[in-house]
Protein backbone atom coordinates (compact mmCIF):
# COMPACT_ATOMS: atom_id res chain seq x y z
CA UNK A 1 0.00 0.00 0.00
CA UNK A 2 1.67 3.24 -0.77
CA UNK A 3 0.19 4.85 2.72
CA UNK A 4 -3.18 6.56 1.88
CA UNK A 5 -1.47 7.91 -2.01
CA UNK A 6 -4.37 6.05 -4.32
CA UNK A 7 -4.81 6.28 -8.25
CA UNK A 8 -8.24 7.03 -7.48
CA UNK A 9 -9.94 8.94 -4.26
CA UNK A 10 -12.40 5.73 -4.65
CA UNK A 11 -9.56 3.80 -3.39
CA UNK A 12 -8.98 5.92 -0.61
CA UNK A 13 -12.82 5.67 0.26
CA UNK A 14 -12.78 2.07 -0.11
CA UNK A 15 -9.84 1.38 2.41
CA UNK A 16 -11.29 3.97 4.86
CA UNK A 17 -14.49 2.11 4.82
CA UNK A 18 -12.77 -1.53 5.03
CA UNK A 19 -11.15 -0.07 8.50
CA UNK A 20 -14.37 2.02 10.00
CA UNK A 21 -15.69 -1.40 9.95
CA UNK A 22 -14.03 -2.81 12.39
CA UNK A 23 -16.01 -3.20 15.80
CA UNK A 24 -14.40 -1.41 18.81
CA UNK A 25 -12.62 -3.46 21.39
CA UNK A 26 -13.65 -3.29 25.34
CA UNK A 27 -11.98 -1.24 28.07
CA UNK A 28 -8.52 -2.03 28.91
CA UNK A 29 -7.20 -4.56 30.85
CA UNK A 30 -3.87 -4.47 30.08
CA UNK A 31 -0.78 -5.57 30.42
CA UNK A 32 -0.19 -1.62 28.55
CA UNK A 33 -1.54 0.99 29.95
CA UNK A 34 -1.56 3.94 27.95
CA UNK A 35 -0.81 7.35 29.74
CA UNK A 36 0.75 10.72 28.41
CA UNK A 37 1.53 11.74 25.32
CA UNK A 38 3.91 14.71 23.27
CA UNK A 39 3.38 16.21 19.97
CA UNK A 40 6.72 15.81 17.57
CA UNK A 41 5.02 18.31 14.93
CA UNK A 42 1.33 20.02 13.93
CA UNK A 43 2.18 21.42 10.58
CA UNK A 44 -0.17 24.89 10.21
CA UNK A 45 -2.55 24.70 7.88
CA UNK A 46 -2.51 27.03 4.88
CA UNK A 47 -3.88 28.57 1.79
CA UNK A 48 -2.67 26.04 -1.02
CA UNK A 49 -3.14 26.55 -4.78
CA UNK A 50 -5.18 22.95 -5.29
CA UNK A 51 -4.30 19.64 -5.40
CA UNK A 52 -0.82 17.83 -6.49
CA UNK A 53 -0.28 14.98 -8.11
CA UNK A 54 -1.98 12.88 -6.44
CA UNK A 55 -4.47 14.81 -5.75
CA UNK A 56 -3.97 15.87 -2.41
CA UNK A 57 -4.54 19.19 -1.01
CA UNK A 58 -1.63 20.46 0.43
CA UNK A 59 -3.00 22.74 2.78
CA UNK A 60 -4.44 20.64 5.50
CA UNK A 61 -1.67 17.75 4.62
CA UNK A 62 0.12 18.66 8.18
CA UNK A 63 2.66 15.30 9.34
CA UNK A 64 2.57 12.05 9.11
CA UNK A 65 4.18 8.66 8.65
CA UNK A 66 6.99 9.27 11.96
CA UNK A 67 9.89 6.63 12.70
CA UNK A 68 12.21 6.88 15.46
CA UNK A 69 15.63 5.62 16.57
CA UNK A 70 17.60 5.73 20.05
CA UNK A 71 21.16 7.01 19.36
CA UNK A 72 23.98 5.44 21.84
CA UNK A 73 24.06 8.67 23.57
CA UNK A 74 20.48 8.45 24.67
CA UNK A 75 19.11 10.82 22.35
CA UNK A 76 16.01 10.04 20.21
CA UNK A 77 15.64 11.13 16.58
CA UNK A 78 12.14 11.53 14.78
CA UNK A 79 11.51 11.55 10.85
CA UNK A 80 8.36 12.50 9.54
CA UNK A 81 6.85 13.79 6.38
CA UNK A 82 5.23 17.37 6.15
CA UNK A 83 4.05 18.87 3.42
CA UNK A 84 4.15 23.18 3.42
CA UNK A 85 3.88 24.13 -0.11
CA UNK A 86 1.87 24.08 -3.13
CA UNK A 87 3.68 20.73 -4.64
CA UNK A 88 5.79 20.32 -7.42
CA UNK A 89 3.26 20.89 -9.69
CA UNK A 90 2.59 24.18 -8.73
CA UNK A 91 6.57 25.37 -8.12
CA UNK A 92 9.66 23.17 -9.31
CA UNK A 93 11.05 23.23 -5.87
CA UNK A 94 8.01 21.76 -4.37
CA UNK A 95 7.05 18.34 -2.87
CA UNK A 96 6.32 16.84 0.34
CA UNK A 97 9.77 17.03 2.76
CA UNK A 98 11.07 14.97 5.34
CA UNK A 99 11.38 16.89 8.64
CA UNK A 100 14.03 15.45 11.66
CA UNK A 101 13.42 16.02 15.29
CA UNK A 102 15.25 15.74 18.41
CA UNK A 103 14.48 14.59 21.94
CA UNK A 104 17.20 14.41 24.60
CA UNK A 105 14.35 13.43 27.61
CA UNK A 106 13.39 10.24 26.03
CA UNK A 107 10.94 11.48 23.94
CA UNK A 108 8.92 13.72 26.27
CA UNK A 109 9.75 17.02 24.11
CA UNK A 110 11.35 17.62 20.59
CA UNK A 111 13.50 20.25 18.28
CA UNK A 112 13.72 20.46 15.14
CA UNK A 113 16.78 19.48 13.92
CA UNK A 114 16.91 19.10 9.81
CA UNK A 115 14.49 19.38 6.89
CA UNK A 116 15.70 17.16 3.95
CA UNK A 117 13.85 18.24 0.31
CA UNK A 118 14.81 17.34 -3.08
CA UNK A 119 13.21 19.27 -5.79
CA UNK A 120 10.70 18.20 -7.72
CA UNK A 121 10.07 15.43 -5.51
CA UNK A 122 7.76 14.18 -3.05
CA UNK A 123 10.01 12.49 -0.32
CA UNK A 124 8.20 10.04 2.18
CA UNK A 125 8.79 6.82 4.21
CA UNK A 126 11.38 8.16 6.20
CA UNK A 127 13.57 5.13 8.56
CA UNK A 128 16.06 5.87 10.69
CA UNK A 129 19.28 3.69 11.58
CA UNK A 130 22.42 3.80 13.29
CA UNK A 131 25.61 2.10 12.36
CA UNK A 132 27.87 0.74 15.34
CA UNK A 133 30.19 3.50 14.02
CA UNK A 134 27.77 6.17 15.03
CA UNK A 135 26.87 7.76 11.81
CA UNK A 136 22.97 7.60 10.64
CA UNK A 137 21.11 6.61 7.95
CA UNK A 138 18.03 7.98 6.73
CA UNK A 139 16.09 6.08 3.74
CA UNK A 140 13.24 7.24 2.07
CA UNK A 141 11.19 7.23 -0.94
CA UNK A 142 11.96 9.99 -3.20
CA UNK A 143 8.69 9.70 -5.91
CA UNK A 144 7.71 11.94 -9.25
CA UNK A 145 4.37 10.05 -9.64
CA UNK A 146 4.03 7.44 -12.84
CA UNK A 147 7.83 8.70 -13.88
CA UNK A 148 10.62 8.33 -11.07
CA UNK A 149 10.27 6.14 -7.98
CA UNK A 150 13.35 6.14 -5.94
CA UNK A 151 14.68 4.75 -2.68
CA UNK A 152 17.59 6.86 -1.17
CA UNK A 153 19.37 7.16 1.94
CA UNK A 154 21.41 9.95 3.39
CA UNK A 155 23.91 10.11 6.19
CA UNK A 156 24.23 12.06 8.89
CA UNK A 157 28.05 12.31 10.88
CA UNK A 158 27.00 14.67 13.39
CA UNK A 159 24.18 13.19 15.03
CA UNK A 160 21.82 13.95 12.63
CA UNK A 161 21.75 17.68 12.45
CA UNK A 162 23.22 17.43 9.24
CA UNK A 163 22.41 15.23 6.37
CA UNK A 164 23.85 13.87 2.89
CA UNK A 165 22.79 11.71 0.09
CA UNK A 166 24.56 8.28 0.06
CA UNK A 167 23.05 6.17 -2.21
CA UNK A 168 19.86 4.41 -4.45
CA UNK A 169 18.71 1.22 -3.12
CA UNK A 170 16.50 0.65 -5.87
CA UNK A 171 14.53 2.63 -8.69
CA UNK A 172 12.35 2.68 -11.35
CA UNK A 173 12.08 5.74 -13.77
CA UNK A 174 10.34 6.28 -17.50
CA UNK A 175 8.85 9.26 -19.46
CA UNK A 176 6.17 10.96 -17.63
CA UNK A 177 2.80 8.92 -17.22
CA UNK A 178 4.89 5.52 -18.18
CA UNK A 179 5.04 3.87 -14.70
CA UNK A 180 1.11 4.38 -14.14
CA UNK A 181 -1.82 2.10 -14.88
CA UNK A 182 -0.48 -0.11 -13.20
CA UNK A 183 1.85 1.90 -10.75
CA UNK A 184 5.52 0.44 -11.35
CA UNK A 185 7.20 2.18 -7.66
CA UNK A 186 9.50 1.52 -4.98
CA UNK A 187 8.08 2.13 -1.17
CA UNK A 188 7.87 2.04 2.41
CA UNK A 189 11.64 1.15 2.89
CA UNK A 190 12.76 -0.26 6.66
CA UNK A 191 16.43 -1.25 7.42
CA UNK A 192 18.12 -3.84 9.85
CA UNK A 193 21.66 -4.34 11.08
CA UNK A 194 22.21 -8.20 10.82
CA UNK A 195 24.78 -10.26 12.87
CA UNK A 196 27.54 -10.09 10.21
CA UNK A 197 27.45 -6.34 10.58
CA UNK A 198 25.74 -5.86 7.36
CA UNK A 199 22.99 -3.44 6.55
CA UNK A 200 19.55 -4.55 5.16
CA UNK A 201 16.74 -3.21 3.26
CA UNK A 202 13.31 -4.08 2.82
CA UNK A 203 10.48 -2.43 0.47
CA UNK A 204 7.61 -2.81 -1.24
CA UNK A 205 8.40 -3.30 -4.84
CA UNK A 206 5.79 -2.98 -8.16
CA UNK A 207 8.59 -3.37 -10.40
CA UNK A 208 7.90 -6.90 -11.27
CA UNK A 209 4.05 -6.15 -12.44
CA UNK A 210 5.07 -6.90 -16.43
CA UNK A 211 7.39 -9.54 -16.05
CA UNK A 212 6.49 -13.23 -16.42
CA UNK A 213 5.58 -14.38 -13.63
CA UNK A 214 4.07 -11.32 -12.88
CA UNK A 215 3.32 -9.88 -9.40
CA UNK A 216 1.31 -6.59 -8.75
CA UNK A 217 3.43 -5.98 -5.53
CA UNK A 218 5.96 -7.89 -3.31
CA UNK A 219 8.51 -7.40 -0.92
CA UNK A 220 12.48 -7.27 -1.60
CA UNK A 221 15.37 -6.98 0.20
CA UNK A 222 18.76 -6.10 -0.65
CA UNK A 223 22.14 -5.96 1.67
CA UNK A 224 24.93 -3.36 1.82
CA UNK A 225 28.25 -4.42 3.13
CA UNK A 226 30.00 -1.10 3.36
CA UNK A 227 27.76 0.62 5.46
CA UNK A 228 24.84 1.60 2.88
CA UNK A 229 27.17 2.95 0.41
CA UNK A 230 26.33 0.56 -1.82
CA UNK A 231 23.62 -2.46 -2.42
CA UNK A 232 23.50 -6.21 -3.49
CA UNK A 233 21.12 -8.30 -5.36
CA UNK A 234 17.52 -8.09 -5.08
CA UNK A 235 15.50 -10.73 -2.65
CA UNK A 236 12.40 -11.97 -2.80
CA UNK A 237 10.92 -11.69 0.71
CA UNK A 238 7.41 -11.84 0.59
CA UNK A 239 4.90 -13.27 -2.61
CA UNK A 240 2.40 -15.14 -3.66
CA UNK A 241 3.29 -17.65 -6.22
CA UNK A 242 -0.31 -18.73 -6.54
CA UNK A 243 -1.77 -15.30 -7.28
CA UNK A 244 -0.27 -11.77 -9.31
CA UNK A 245 -2.86 -9.93 -7.45
CA UNK A 246 -1.59 -10.44 -3.87
CA UNK A 247 0.16 -7.49 -2.54
CA UNK A 248 2.32 -7.71 0.04
CA UNK A 249 3.99 -4.40 1.22
CA UNK A 250 4.86 -2.42 4.02
CA UNK A 251 7.51 -4.54 5.42
CA UNK A 252 8.86 -4.14 9.21
CA UNK A 253 11.19 -6.40 10.48
CA UNK A 254 13.36 -6.78 13.65
CA UNK A 255 15.51 -9.33 15.48
CA UNK A 256 13.92 -11.33 18.07
CA UNK A 257 15.48 -12.39 21.52
CA UNK A 258 15.28 -16.13 19.87
CA UNK A 259 17.97 -14.78 17.58
CA UNK A 260 15.51 -15.32 14.50
CA UNK A 261 14.39 -12.43 12.15
CA UNK A 262 10.35 -11.67 11.76
CA UNK A 263 9.34 -9.41 9.18
CA UNK A 264 5.49 -8.36 9.32
CA UNK A 265 3.26 -6.59 6.67
CA UNK A 266 0.24 -6.05 4.93
CA UNK A 267 -1.39 -8.19 2.22
CA UNK A 268 -3.46 -5.97 -0.08
CA UNK A 269 -4.90 -7.09 -3.58
CA UNK A 270 -6.55 -10.50 -2.08
CA UNK A 271 -6.21 -10.50 1.81
CA UNK A 272 -7.86 -7.30 2.54
CA UNK A 273 -5.19 -5.83 3.94
CA UNK A 274 -5.03 -8.22 6.43
CA UNK A 275 -1.01 -8.88 8.39
CA UNK A 276 1.45 -11.76 8.01
CA UNK A 277 4.38 -12.45 9.34
CA UNK A 278 7.45 -14.30 8.14
CA UNK A 279 10.06 -15.83 9.71
CA UNK A 280 14.19 -15.99 8.88
CA UNK A 281 17.05 -17.31 10.89
CA UNK A 282 19.78 -15.42 9.18
CA UNK A 283 17.64 -12.10 7.54
CA UNK A 284 18.90 -13.36 4.09
CA UNK A 285 16.85 -16.11 3.55
CA UNK A 286 12.95 -16.41 3.47
CA UNK A 287 10.72 -19.18 2.08
CA UNK A 288 8.37 -18.79 -0.42
CA UNK A 289 5.01 -17.21 -0.02
CA UNK A 290 3.32 -14.79 1.76
CA UNK A 291 3.87 -16.45 5.32
CA UNK A 292 1.48 -16.65 8.22
CA UNK A 293 -1.87 -14.14 8.60
CA UNK A 294 -1.91 -12.85 12.20
CA UNK A 295 -5.12 -14.02 13.82
CA UNK A 296 -6.09 -10.71 15.50
CA UNK A 297 -7.68 -8.17 14.13
CA UNK A 298 -4.85 -6.32 12.49
CA UNK A 299 -5.32 -4.28 9.25
CA UNK A 300 -2.93 -2.34 7.17
CA UNK A 301 0.62 -0.60 8.13
CA UNK A 302 1.66 -2.73 10.73
CA UNK A 303 5.02 -2.34 12.47
CA UNK A 304 6.43 -5.08 14.84
CA UNK A 305 8.67 -4.52 17.98
CA UNK A 306 10.35 -6.74 20.02
CA UNK A 307 10.91 -6.00 23.97
CA UNK A 308 13.46 -6.86 26.02
CA UNK A 309 11.77 -9.74 27.71
CA UNK A 310 11.10 -11.56 24.37
CA UNK A 311 7.67 -10.54 24.21
CA UNK A 312 6.33 -9.32 20.73
CA UNK A 313 4.13 -6.30 20.00
CA UNK A 314 2.21 -5.43 16.77
CA UNK A 315 0.37 -2.50 16.05
CA UNK A 316 -1.63 -1.87 12.33
CA UNK A 317 -3.75 0.92 11.22
CA UNK A 318 -6.45 -0.52 12.59
CA UNK A 319 -5.76 1.02 16.17
CA UNK A 320 -5.39 -2.71 17.33
CA UNK A 321 -2.40 -3.91 19.66
CA UNK A 322 -1.75 -7.55 19.53
CA UNK A 323 1.24 -9.08 22.02
CA UNK A 324 3.06 -12.51 21.20
CA UNK A 325 4.74 -14.53 24.19
CA UNK A 326 5.88 -17.00 21.67
CA UNK A 327 7.79 -15.35 18.70
CA UNK A 328 4.86 -14.65 16.80
CA UNK A 329 3.51 -18.39 16.99
CA UNK A 330 0.05 -16.70 18.82
CA UNK A 331 -1.43 -13.51 18.93
CA UNK A 332 -3.92 -12.07 21.84
CA UNK A 333 -4.76 -8.52 21.85
CA UNK A 334 -4.46 -5.34 24.69
CA UNK A 335 -7.83 -4.68 24.14
CA UNK A 336 -7.59 -0.89 24.22
CA UNK A 337 -5.22 1.15 21.36
CA UNK A 338 -2.95 3.94 21.89
CA UNK A 339 -5.02 6.52 20.05
CA UNK A 340 -8.37 5.97 18.92
CA UNK A 341 -8.18 7.36 14.91
CA UNK A 342 -4.77 7.32 13.84
CA UNK A 343 -2.52 5.73 11.00
CA UNK A 344 1.27 4.23 9.98
CA UNK A 345 1.58 3.87 13.79
CA UNK A 346 5.44 2.72 14.99
CA UNK A 347 6.48 1.15 17.99
CA UNK A 348 9.59 1.47 20.32
CA UNK A 349 10.90 0.47 23.78
CA UNK A 350 11.85 3.50 25.71
CA UNK A 351 12.23 2.05 28.97
CA UNK A 352 12.16 -1.05 31.24
CA UNK A 353 8.85 -1.23 31.60
CA UNK A 354 7.92 1.49 28.98
CA UNK A 355 7.00 1.58 25.33
CA UNK A 356 6.12 4.48 23.28
CA UNK A 357 3.81 4.39 20.31
CA UNK A 358 4.12 7.36 17.40
CA UNK A 359 1.47 7.82 15.30
CA UNK A 360 0.00 10.16 12.36
CA UNK A 361 -3.28 11.49 14.71
CA UNK A 362 -5.94 13.13 12.52
CA UNK A 363 -7.21 16.44 12.97
CA UNK A 364 -10.37 17.90 13.03
CA UNK A 365 -9.13 20.62 10.26
CA UNK A 366 -7.74 17.96 7.93
CA UNK A 367 -4.51 16.23 7.61
CA UNK A 368 -2.50 14.82 10.23
CA UNK A 369 0.00 15.92 13.41
CA UNK A 370 2.60 13.57 14.88
CA UNK A 371 2.37 12.45 18.30
CA UNK A 372 4.02 10.01 20.68
CA UNK A 373 2.05 8.06 23.05
CA UNK A 374 3.71 5.90 26.36
CA UNK A 375 2.64 2.83 27.65
CA UNK A 376 3.35 1.06 30.88
CA UNK A 377 4.25 -2.49 30.56
CA UNK A 378 2.72 -4.07 33.77
CA UNK A 379 5.35 -6.91 34.71
CA UNK A 380 4.70 -7.68 38.74
CA UNK A 381 1.91 -8.02 40.98
CA UNK A 382 1.91 -8.53 44.66
CA UNK A 383 -1.03 -7.88 46.94
CA UNK A 384 -1.45 -9.20 50.79
CA UNK A 385 -5.03 -7.95 50.61
CA UNK A 386 -4.15 -6.32 54.16
CA UNK A 387 -6.43 -3.22 52.25
CA UNK A 388 -8.48 -3.94 49.34
CA UNK A 389 -8.81 -6.10 45.59
CA UNK A 390 -8.66 -2.98 43.38
CA UNK A 391 -7.81 -4.04 40.00
CA UNK A 392 -10.00 -7.55 40.42
CA UNK A 393 -13.00 -8.11 38.17
CA UNK A 394 -15.08 -10.40 39.55
CA UNK A 395 -17.04 -13.26 37.64
CA UNK A 396 -19.84 -14.77 40.13
CA UNK A 397 -19.70 -15.34 43.80
CA UNK A 398 -19.19 -13.52 46.69
CA UNK A 399 -16.08 -11.55 47.35
CA UNK A 400 -15.23 -9.63 50.36
CA UNK A 401 -11.42 -8.09 51.94
CA UNK A 402 -11.26 -9.00 56.02
CA UNK A 403 -9.01 -9.94 58.16
CA UNK A 404 -6.41 -9.87 55.54
CA UNK A 405 -7.34 -11.86 53.10
CA UNK A 406 -9.25 -12.18 49.90
CA UNK A 407 -12.61 -14.02 50.67
CA UNK A 408 -14.82 -16.08 48.47
CA UNK A 409 -18.35 -17.89 48.68
CA UNK A 410 -18.34 -19.89 45.57
CA UNK A 411 -21.23 -21.64 43.58
CA UNK A 412 -20.30 -22.33 40.52
CA UNK A 413 -16.40 -22.23 40.72
CA UNK A 414 -16.49 -18.70 40.38
CA UNK A 415 -13.74 -16.58 39.71
CA UNK A 416 -12.02 -12.55 40.19
CA UNK A 417 -9.18 -11.98 37.67
CA UNK A 418 -6.80 -8.91 38.24
CA UNK A 419 -6.72 -5.90 35.27
CA UNK A 420 -4.55 -4.64 34.28
CA UNK A 421 -2.57 -7.64 34.09
CA UNK A 422 1.17 -8.43 33.40
CA UNK A 423 1.36 -11.44 30.87
CA UNK A 424 4.98 -12.45 30.24
CA UNK A 425 6.40 -15.04 28.35
CA UNK A 426 8.10 -16.98 31.32
CA UNK A 427 6.96 -16.01 35.11
CA UNK A 428 6.24 -16.82 38.49
CA UNK A 429 2.68 -16.67 40.04
CA UNK A 430 2.77 -17.34 43.80
CA UNK A 431 -0.45 -17.29 46.26
CA UNK A 432 -1.99 -18.92 49.79
CA UNK A 433 -4.75 -20.36 49.15
CA UNK A 434 -7.32 -21.85 52.00
CA UNK A 435 -10.03 -24.09 51.99
CA UNK A 436 -12.66 -22.90 54.62
CA UNK A 437 -14.60 -26.37 54.16
CA UNK A 438 -14.79 -29.01 51.60
CA UNK A 439 -14.09 -28.59 47.95
CA UNK A 440 -11.10 -26.58 45.76
CA UNK A 441 -9.40 -23.50 45.71
CA UNK A 442 -7.17 -22.46 42.41
CA UNK A 443 -4.82 -20.24 41.07
CA UNK A 444 -5.73 -19.40 37.29
CA UNK A 445 -2.85 -18.31 34.37
CA UNK A 446 -3.00 -17.01 31.08
CA UNK A 447 -6.98 -16.44 31.40
CA UNK A 448 -8.37 -14.53 28.34
CA UNK A 449 -11.82 -14.10 27.36
CA UNK A 450 -13.43 -14.48 31.51
CA UNK A 451 -17.02 -14.72 31.97
CA UNK A 452 -19.75 -15.94 34.65
CA UNK A 453 -20.43 -19.65 35.21
CA UNK A 454 -17.83 -22.72 35.68
CA UNK A 455 -14.91 -23.09 33.26
CA UNK A 456 -16.16 -19.96 31.32
CA UNK A 457 -12.48 -18.45 30.35
CA UNK A 458 -9.64 -19.52 28.72
CA UNK A 459 -6.34 -20.30 30.35
CA UNK A 460 -5.03 -22.45 33.09
CA UNK A 461 -5.72 -23.95 36.28
CA UNK A 462 -3.47 -25.25 39.13
CA UNK A 463 -5.29 -26.29 42.74
CA UNK A 464 -6.24 -27.74 45.64
CA UNK A 465 -8.91 -30.29 46.29
CA UNK A 466 -9.65 -31.21 49.94
CA UNK A 467 -10.59 -34.66 48.38
CA UNK A 468 -6.88 -35.22 48.14
CA UNK A 469 -5.18 -33.52 44.64
CA UNK A 470 -3.21 -31.47 43.57
CA UNK A 471 -4.28 -30.61 39.86
CA UNK A 472 -3.74 -28.53 37.07
CA UNK A 473 -5.98 -28.15 33.96
CA UNK A 474 -7.13 -25.52 31.27
CA UNK A 475 -9.81 -23.83 30.02
CA UNK A 476 -11.65 -23.40 26.75
CA UNK A 477 -14.90 -22.63 28.22
CA UNK A 478 -15.17 -26.34 29.04
CA UNK A 479 -12.25 -28.14 31.14
CA UNK A 480 -9.65 -30.88 30.12
CA UNK A 481 -7.76 -31.98 32.92
CA UNK A 482 -3.64 -32.26 32.35
CA UNK A 483 -1.98 -33.79 35.12
CA UNK A 484 -3.42 -34.46 39.28
CA UNK A 485 -1.36 -35.94 42.47
CA UNK A 486 -2.40 -37.68 44.92
CA UNK A 487 -1.71 -34.65 48.13
CA UNK A 488 -3.42 -34.72 51.78
CA UNK A 489 -5.65 -31.55 52.00
CA UNK A 490 -7.08 -30.41 54.80
CA UNK A 491 -9.52 -27.91 55.20
CA UNK A 492 -9.16 -24.74 57.48
CA UNK A 493 -5.31 -24.81 56.58
CA UNK A 494 -3.14 -22.78 54.06
CA UNK A 495 -1.34 -23.95 51.61
CA UNK A 496 1.59 -21.70 49.93
CA UNK A 497 1.44 -22.82 45.63
CA UNK A 498 3.88 -21.36 43.34
CA UNK A 499 2.90 -21.69 39.49
CA UNK A 500 6.25 -21.39 37.24
CA UNK A 501 5.44 -21.11 33.36
CA UNK A 502 8.27 -21.22 31.34
CA UNK A 503 8.64 -21.66 27.38
CA UNK A 504 5.59 -23.84 27.41
CA UNK A 505 6.47 -25.76 30.86
CA UNK A 506 4.56 -25.69 33.38
CA UNK A 507 5.54 -26.24 37.06
CA UNK A 508 2.79 -26.44 40.15
CA UNK A 509 4.61 -26.51 43.74
CA UNK A 510 2.29 -26.84 46.49
CA UNK A 511 3.96 -26.81 50.16
CA UNK A 512 7.74 -27.85 49.24
CA UNK A 513 8.95 -25.11 47.45
CA UNK A 514 12.21 -27.25 46.21
CA UNK A 515 10.22 -30.22 44.12
CA UNK A 516 7.32 -29.67 41.70
CA UNK A 517 4.33 -31.77 42.48
CA UNK A 518 3.62 -31.53 38.66
CA UNK A 519 5.42 -30.67 35.86
CA UNK A 520 3.62 -30.91 32.73
CA UNK A 521 4.44 -29.29 28.59
CA UNK A 522 1.67 -27.18 27.63
CA UNK A 523 1.07 -24.36 25.16
CA UNK A 524 -1.99 -23.49 24.18
CA UNK A 525 -1.93 -20.61 25.87
CA UNK A 526 1.17 -18.23 25.71
CA UNK A 527 -0.79 -14.93 27.44
CA UNK A 528 -3.48 -13.52 29.82
CA UNK A 529 -4.03 -12.57 32.92
CA UNK A 530 -4.22 -14.32 36.55
CA UNK A 531 -6.62 -14.66 38.85
CA UNK A 532 -8.14 -16.78 41.79
CA UNK A 533 -10.73 -19.31 41.81
CA UNK A 534 -13.36 -21.46 44.06
CA UNK A 535 -14.97 -24.26 43.75
CA UNK A 536 -18.78 -25.65 43.70
CA UNK A 537 -20.27 -24.40 46.85
CA UNK A 538 -17.48 -24.13 49.10
CA UNK A 539 -15.80 -21.21 50.81
CA UNK A 540 -11.87 -20.39 49.98
CA UNK A 541 -9.89 -18.01 51.27
CA UNK A 542 -6.16 -16.40 48.93
CA UNK A 543 -3.98 -14.17 50.53
CA UNK A 544 -0.20 -13.04 49.01
CA UNK A 545 -0.88 -12.82 45.52
CA UNK A 546 2.37 -12.52 43.71
CA UNK A 547 3.43 -12.31 40.22
CA UNK A 548 7.74 -11.84 39.09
Amino acid sequence: MKRKLFTSFAGFLCLIMMFAAIPAFAAANGPIVWGSSSTITDIKTFADAGTDARGLRPGTFGAEYARMVKLANGDWLAVAAIYDNNGYTKVSWGGTRLQVFRSTDNCRTWSLAATLWEDGRDLDNGQLLQLPNGDILLAMRSVRWQESYQIRVYKSVNGGSNWNYLSTIDENTGAPGSLGNPDKGVYEPHMQLLNDGSVAVMYANEKHVTENPSYSQLISEKISTNGGASWGNEIYVAWDPANAGARPGMPVWTKMTNGQYIVTFEVCGTQNCEIFTKKSTDGKTWASGIGTKVSTNQHGGPYVLSLSDGRLVLSSNSNVLSLSNDYGATWYNNDIPAFGNSWWGALYQTGPNEIAMVNSVERSIGGHNVQVKFGTLTSSYANDFAANDNGWVHYGGTWSVSGGTYNLNSVNADKSVLTPYPSKMSYTLEGDIKLNNAGQGSLIFNVTKPSAGADQQSGYGAGIDSTGTVWLGRFNNSWTQLQSVNTAIATNTWYHMKVVVNSGNIKVYVGDMTTPKISYNDAVYTGGTIGVRGGFNNSVSFDNINLN
